[in-house]
């Protein structure tokens, strides 16, 4: 059985509405810049991995070959 979220609830929007405003100060202090806002949250993962008061899941390795850039027969390609 899965609790339901009211997302209309008050309260709900009002940490929605926290969440997003954080999101926004710290992409703000990044200058908006992808590279660093992903640099940012890696770096403060690291720090709560290391602190050790939070849990992390890992995740499971890819058994997807990647798909190869050359040619099968090998032509150049254009």
């Amino acid at each position: 059985m899965s609790k339901k979220i009211d997302l209309c609830n008050t309260e709900m929007n009002e940490v929605v509405k926290e969440v997003r405003e954080m999101r926004m100060k710290i992409s703000e202090e990044c200058g908006h810049d992808l590279n660093r806002l992903i640099a940012y949250y890696q770096k403060v993962g690291e720090e709560m991995r290391k602190s050790g008061k939070y849990k992390f899941a890992d995740p499971e390795p890819s058994t997807k070959k990647p798909a190869s850039t050359e040619s099968t027969r090998g032509e150049a390609a254009d």
